[in-house]
């Protein structure tokens, strides 16, 4: 029984506080504070070099970091393709779930782009019906990042 490996959803925290802090943010004011972003990342980058550390093991902040940093190119190639879709606080909050998701390994790193994917078509029609009328702009895409997160990292589980 490997104690840290069991303890890999305590791990996260910090990107699960502050995605969910983000969100928050998004929905309320459409922005999404990098200092929030920059903090979290920090906060779990120590945690995931404590890791490594301790394991012995590189691959627990090497591989998260890498999929931190492909999640962020992918969305901020995305956002270039379509400007105005998504914008720089997306891209800056697909890091920070990228590297809690990409903790977990790969499977749960396709599951979180898929269900980006299947959320963000339900999210998108949904959000005018949920906001209010001074709100109703476009919808933030911080949630559906977060959450599709959130269910990929739980999806690992099983």
């Amino acid at each position: 029984m490997n104690y840290l490996t069991d303890m890999a959803y305590i791990a996260v925290l910090p990107s699960l506080i502050c995605g969910l802090t983000l969100v928050i943010e998004d929905i309320r004011r459409f922005r999404v504070p990098r200092t929030w972003v920059a903090l979290g990342a920090l906060i779990q980058l120590a945690i995931f070099l404590a890791l490594s550390i301790v394991e012995h093991n590189p691959a627990k902040i090497l591989l998260p970091l890498g999929y931190a940093a492909l999640s962020a190119a992918i969305q901020y190639l995305l956002s270039r393709l379509k400007p105005g879709a998504l914008g720089f606080g997306d891209v800056t909050a697909s890091f920070l779930t990228g590297f809690a998701v990409g903790s977990f390994g790969l499977m749960p790193y396709l599951y979180w782009w898929l269900l980006m994917g299947a959320l963000g078509l339900l999210w998108i029609p949904l959000y005018p019906k949920l906001a209010k009328p001074t709100n109703s702009r476009k919808a933030p895409f911080v949630p559906v990042i977060v959450f599709a997160g959130i269910i990929a990292s739980l999806l690992s589980a099983i």
